[in-house]
């Protein structure tokens, strides 16, 4: 109940203090401009990198697997940054293996956000925290930790860092939606929620990783790091290599997300595949959507009811809204025995050609009150395997809203969620 309250407390103090938002980008004309994609990415933030394929992971136990292999083979320096971070039965050998390395010399970094504490997920029921990593040699900071002092700065406990990236000796890195917490890792395989993570051999994307951790550490520890002390390399191999885009919304970075989304929405002459989670959206959002639908392109949207009372109804307040968009519209979690376990994803393929993976949500918050990393990689290789992904996703007990369907569940729901889910996510 104190944290409601809190969120609550949060909730009007964004609607009196904010008055800016980032997503009018989705109505700007150079985003429907027969510019390429190329040039609107770039003029827009996004940094240009070539990269091989990923190695991807949809399963959180297969994820953790590698994620400990990846630690043991680390030699020199390991950066993690997560939004949710904590431990578990099944996360202690993980955390053990970080304060080896740490004890032998690697440089072992780690940032969470301050609401870890708070994670309001089945997490709350298993975790402990990670403070007691610090005494084997972990740095480990928390980002805008929640406090009452805060609540002079609004912004200070509105905008958190929903990132999850890691960086292993500046040649392998990922990115994806995965936390460091029991319902992503931690959890029996058949509890742990549907999510993704990428995995890139490729010290180009890990070198702007790099730059982006050290840069929101020294901005929020006393601590600071010193980034000629990590080195970097040079891409090596045959590839093939593709031209990817990451687009960094936070401290340091110039990348904003809405105008990515934007760029590639308003762009798209085919189709477009969307995997959102929580698709709290607001008008700029749903008229690049309609528009879509109105120049012919083919919509499909695949998202989850959340588990979580108050994101339900939140969600269940706007399916209407994304019904009237003209988009073919499905839902996954709809309670009852043979529910699967929390679609927790982000996915969009574009034209059969663009794919962004990463921490965001296709939703408001993550696109005007979250720090984010999000990669468009340009790959018609990848965009097949992931529509197919997203294909296997809609296998899974997918039920397809009508108009009626969503005015029925809108019945069902609150404002006062909707307004917690919009701003609290």
């Amino acid at each position: 109940m104190c944290l409601k309250r809190l969120l609550l407390v949060l909730i009007a103090a964004v609607l009196l203090f904010s008055c800016s938002t980032t997503t009018g980008v989705f109505t700007d004309p150079y985003t429907f401009s027969s510019a390429s994609v190329d040039e609107k990415l770039v003029r827009f933030g996004g940094e240009k990198v070539e990269v091989p394929l990923p190695e991807c992971y949809y399963n959180g136990g297969l994820w953790l697997e590698r994620l400990e292999e990846l630690v043991r083979e680390s030699e020199d320096y390991i950066f993690i940054s997560t939004f949710l971070g904590s431990s578990s039965t099944r996360l202690e050998p993980l955390y053990d293996l970080l304060a080896e390395k740490a004890r032998g010399g690697v440089d072992v970094y780690i940032i969470i956000d301050g609401l870890s504490s708070y994670d309001m997920t089945e997490t709350k029921n298993h975790m402990t925290q990670l403070y007691f990593l610090r005494d084997s040699g972990v740095h480990l900071i928390e980002y805008a930790p929640v406090s009452v002092l805060r609540i002079i700065n609004p912004a200070s406990l509105i905008v958190r860092d929903h990132r999850k990236l890691f960086v292993f000796d500046g040649k392998k890195c990922a990115i994806g939606g995965m936390n460091l917490n029991y319902i992503s890792l931690g959890a029996p395989d058949d509890k742990l929620q549907r999510d993704s993570m990428y995995l890139f051999d490729s010290p180009s994307l890990s070198s702007l990783f790099m730059g982006e951790f050290i840069k929101i550490w020294n901005m929020t520890s006393v601590e600071k790091m010193d980034a000629s002390l990590y080195p970097t390399y040079a891409q090596e191999g045959d590839g093939p290599f593709y031209d990817a885009y990451l687009f960094n919304q936070g401290p340091g970075g110039s990348g904003n997300v809405a105008s990515m989304y934007a760029s590639l929405i308003n762009g798209a002459q085919e189709s477009i595949y969307l995997l959102p989670y929580l698709p709290i959206w607001n008008e700029d959002m749903y008229q690049s959507i309609g528009n879509a639908v109105q120049r012919g392109v083919k919509v499909r949207i695949f998202f989850p009811l959340d588990s979580r009372s108050y994101a339900e109804s939140g969600v269940k307040y706007v399916i209407p809204d994304i019904v009237a968009t003209g988009a073919e519209v499905f839902v996954s979690f709809i309670g009852g025995e043979d529910s699967l376990p929390m679609l927790h994803e982000k996915l969009m393929v574009v034209d059969g050609r663009y794919t962004v993976v990463g921490s965001t949500n296709f939703n408001y918050r993550s696109m005007d009150l979250s720090h984010e990393d999000s990669l468009v990689i340009d790959s018609v290789e990848f965009a097949e395997a992931s529509i197919a992904h997203f294909n296997d996703r809609m296998a899974d007990g997918a039920m397809e809203i009508d108009e009626e369907t969503a005015a029925l569940w809108k019945e069902d729901s609150s404002f006062l969620s909707y307004l917690m889910v919009y701003y609290g996510g």
